[in-house]
C-alpha cells in the first residue's frame, strides 16, 4: 500500500472502468462500435482498443466548459455501458475495480451506479442487479481483504415522473423500494441522488419517496451544492445542502462545492457531521471552479468539515486513483501529508459501512501511520 492510504467515497461505477476493461468486456461481447447513451453513433472510435477510447474521452473532456458540454458528457456514458451485458459483468466488474483500487493504495473504496440504467441492457430485475453489485463488492473484501460498498442512484430530473409514464422516467420510488428491502447493516448498500438541474428538483421534492430508506436505516448521499458558480451560486446555492440534511437526513453530500458562499451552512454540516465529497479534478474540468488552486477542499478541512476526496468519473476525467489526483494535484490543492491522512481519517468516519467495518479500517489506519516512513 501507499504511505499515506486513500479513501474513496464518490466514484461512478461505469465510469471507473479503465480503458483496459472496457475493451476487453467490449471484445468478450464483440461490441464493434460506440453509440452514446441516446444511440448516437460515434465514428472512428474502436471500443475494443484502450488507446482509441482514452482519445474519445479527452475529445470529451475538451468539450466540458461549452454550453452543451455536460450533456456530451452524459451521452458519453453510452461507451462503458454497452459493455455491461449481464449480471456476471456486473459482479465481476464491481470486484475486479475495488480490489485493483485497492492493491494501489485505497483503504475503502465506494462505488455508486444507476440500477435502472444498468437494467436497460441487461434486463434482469432491479433488486438482482443491485445484488449482484453488492455481491462483487463484497467478495473483493472476503476474498482479498479489499473494503468497499455500493450505493445505488437514481436522477432527480427523472425520479418523480407521472405515475402513468415511462419507468425510466419516474425512477426513485422502484429504486427507494429495493435499497429499503434490501439493507442490511453488515452488508451495507447507500442511496445516491444525482443528476440535473439541482435548482429545479431540490431536495425536499425527495423526502416522501425516500422515507422507506431512512426507515430501513439504509444511508443517504445526494449529488448536491455542484452545479453552481461563484460568487452567487444561483444554481446550486448552499441552502440545497441544508435542506437535504435537514429533509432527507443525507449522512454526505456529493460535491457541495457551494458550501464556501455560507459560513451557516458549513456550520450545519459540521455540527450534523456530514462528509463532503469532494471532487476537485471533475469540478474544475466541469467548469465549475476556475482552477485547483480555487476548490474550497483545503479550507473545508480547516475548519473541521468532514472532507474526503475523490476522483468522480475517472475514465473522462484521466486520474484513474485518489493517489494519482493528489499526486498531480495535491500541491495546487495546498495538500500535505498531514491533510492527506485527514482525508484518509474522514473517508473511515463517513464510510457507509457497518460499525466493525469501520472499526476495522481505523485500526488498519492506525497500523499504516505507525509504520516508519
Amino acid at each position: 500500500m501507499a504511505a499515506v492510504p486513500t479513501v474513496e467515497l464518490h466514484r461512478h461505477f461505469e465510469a471507473g472502468l479503465t480503458p483496459e476493461t472496457v475493451a476487453r468486456l467490449a471484445e468478450k461481447h464483440s461490441v464493434c462500435e460506440v453509440r452514446t447513451r441516446t444511440g448516437i453513433l460515434i465514428p472512428g472510435v474502436d471500443p475494443q482498443d484502450p488507446d482509441s477510447i482514452r482519445a474519445y474521452y479527452r475529445h470529451i473532456a475538451d468539450d466540458f466548459t461549452r454550453p452543451d458540454g455536460f450533456a456530451h458528457f452524459v451521452d458519453s456514458f453510452g461507451l462503458p455501458l454497452s459493455v455491461l451485458t449481464n449480471l456476471e459483468d456486473l459482479e465481476e466488474a464491481a470486484f475486479d475495480q475495488i480490489v485493483a483500487l485497492y492493491e494501489q493504495g485505497s483503504l475503502h473504496t465506494e462505488l455508486r451506479g444507476s440500477a435502472m440504467t444498468y437494467q436497460e441492457r441487461i434486463g434482469a430485475p432491479v433488486p438482482e442487479i443491485i445484488s449482484a453489485l453488492r455481491a462483487g463488492v463484497e467478495r473483493a473484501f472476503t476474498e482479498r481483504g479489499a473494503s468497499g460498498t455500493f450505493i445505488v442512484a437514481f436522477s432527480r430530473q427523472n425520479g418523480l415522473g407521472p405515475e402513468d409514464g415511462p419507468r425510466m422516467k419516474r425512477q426513485a420510488p422502484e429504486v427507494c423500494r429495493a435499497v429499503a428491502e434490501l439493507y442490511d447493516p453488515e452488508r451495507p448498500i447507500g442511496l445516491d441522488i444525482a443528476g440535473f438541474p439541482e435548482i429545479t428538483f431540490p431536495p425536499r421534492l425527495f423526502e416522501a419517496v425516500t422515507a422507506p430508506v431512512r426507515e430501513a436505516g439504509a444511508p443517504i448521499t445526494i449529488h448536491c451544492g455542484e452545479q453552481g458558480r461563484a460568487p452567487d451560486f444561483a444554481d446550486a446555492p448552499p441552502e440545497l445542502v441544508v435542506e437535504a440534511i435537514e429533509r432527507l437526513g443525507a449522512r454526505r453530500v456529493g460535491h457541495g462545492t457551494c458550501l464556501v458562499a455560507s459560513a451557516e451552512a458549513r456550520r450545519v454540516v459540521r455540527e450534523a457531521g456530514v462528509g463532503v465529497e469532494c471532487c476537485p479534478q471533475s469540478n474544475r474540468l466541469m467548469g465549475f471552479v476556475p482552477r485547483l488552486e480555487d476548490h474550497p477542499l483545503r479550507s473545508f478541512l480547516d475548519e473541521g468539515l468532514l472532507a474526503s476526496i475523490s476522483t468522480d468519473d475517472p475514465l473522462m476525467f484521466g486520474d484513474f486513483t485518489v493517489g494519482g489526483l493528489l499526486e498531480h494535484g495535491g500541491d495546487a490543492l495546498a495538500l500535505g501529508d498531514a491533510e492527506h491522512w485527514r482525508l484518509a481519517e474522514n473517508g473511515v468516519a463517513t464510510a457507509f459501512v457497518s460499525p466493525a467495518r469501520r472499526a476495522l479500517l481505523q485500526e488498519r489506519l492506525r497500523m499504516l501511520r505507525a509504520q516508519p516512513a
